[in-house]
């Protein structure tokens, strides 16, 4: 069976990585003054070498790695046996370092507490903690995010995915048209493990190849997060570009206007310029509540393309140069840490309301109000109330 190419041709040092020279050299300079009680994560699209660039960055100091991965199945004895390791002394070499890889890969109802945990050992371990995620914003790292320093790893460009392909096919005996490669790094979109996996299919057997080659591949649709889209949206220069990157993202074109309508503060320093971004989120908002009244869908392409012409507001090119960190709405954090809270409620309304056979509308308004009054007035009558209903121990907490 033939090898895996990601796994073959992967970098044996942080100099061979391609297109995250800046990144590898933060993440060596934080292992080298790590302070106790303070973590890393690292945040990326898949693909980019975020597992590697620190597999890599300890192999240059000497470090051995210990890793959880946060998307598997666990058990209470895997994070347990975690903890321990991260508290237990390095017998031989120089030390390690504890990896959480995919920490966004929990989830909110199984793995309740899993967030504290992680938190604990951070402030435990007796080595430095490095947290891997997608997304660093995910609601579920919040509580994570405030005892860690971030960075956060851009696509791998374009020529540096084109030139590491050449790399590869000349080890693999392979003449490859420079317009294939090109094409290759365009459609992997930053994501340097599919450019390669999609190398390997399509040489498979190959002395030579062409950009005909491609064709069995198709072009691969990539939904772009959030993080990825607001760049563009707020300083490209160009409303057809910033356009493009609305109908690309996987974000409904009413998130994304919180998203810029939350962030203009930041992005434009300048009062007139700020004015002007306003009134145009203004008028886009006006076509949102028109949509929302009238049903009349089309008004969305409208919105959209007020939206994009904020990418020219003003001096385009001053704000190309600053770094801004894109902050969620409010609206949406507070929906997210009430998330838990809804969803218990909805759950008692719904087996209360099978017991009194009404909606779980009626449930909150009309029952709810007089169970809590009783549960409050009367010591056992929660418990009584529970068990009645069949309520868990977070439904409970509803009364």
């Amino acid at each position: 069976m033939e090898a895996n190419w990601t796994e073959k041709h992967k970098p044996k040092s942080l100099q061979s990585m391609a297109g995250q020279g800046k990144a590898a050299s933060e993440i060596l300079q934080w292992l080298k003054n790590w302070k106790k009680c303070q973590a890393l994560m690292i945040s990326g699209q898949p693909g980019v070498g975020k597992t590697l660039l620190v597999e890599l960055a300890a192999k240059e100091l000497g470090l051995a790695v210990a890793e959880l991965n946060a998307s598997d199945e666990r058990t209470p004895g895997m994070m347990a046996t975690f903890l321990q390791a991260a508290k237990s002394q390095q017998l031989f070499g120089k030390g390690k370092v504890m990896v959480i890889d995919e920490a966004d890969g929990i989830s909110g109802r199984t793995d309740r507490g899993a967030a504290s945990a992680i938190v604990e050992l951070i402030k435990s371990s007796s080595y430095p903690v490095i947290i891997i995620a997608n997304d660093a914003y995910d609601q579920k790292l919040r509580l994570v995010r405030q005892h860690c320093h971030m960075i956060k790893l851009g696509k791998v460009p374009s020529p540096s995915i084109a030139k590491y392909l050449r790399e590869v096919c000349e080890q693999e005996g392979i003449e490859a048209e420079e317009a294939a490669l090109k094409s290759l790094a365009r459609w992997a979109n930053g994501d340097m493990r599919s450019a390669l996996g999609d190398l390997q299919l399509i040489a498979k057997g190959k002395a030579k190849l062409s950009e005909a080659d491609l064709e069995s591949l198709g072009f691969r649709e990539r939904e772009a997060g959030i993080f990825e889209i607001m760049p563009p949206l707020m300083h490209s220069g160009s409303p057809n570009a910033a356009r493009n990157a609305i109908r690309s993202s996987d974000k409904d074109s009413d998130e994304i206007l919180l998203w810029i309508e939350n962030n203009l503060a930041e992005e434009f320093r300048n009062p007139q310029e700020l004015a002007e971004a306003f009134e145009i989120i203004s008028a886009a908002d006006i076509f949102r509540k028109r949509v929302s009244k009238q049903q009349n869908w089309r008004m969305k392409a409208y919105m959209a393309d007020l939206m994009a012409c904020i990418s020219a507001v003003g001096d385009v090119e001053a704000r190309r140069h600053r770094w801004v960190q894109y902050r969620a709405p409010a609206r949406m954090e507070m929906l997210g840490r009430s998330k838990a809270e809804r969803a218990n409620m909805d759950s008692a309304a719904s087996k209360i309301g099978e017991k009194l056979h009404c909606s779980k509308r009626i449930v909150k308004r009309d029952y709810l109000p007089f169970l809590k009054l009783i549960a409050k007035n009367h010591k056992k009558a929660k418990g009584e109330l529970a068990a009645f209903f069949g309520l868990d121990e977070d439904e409970t907490k509803v009364i």
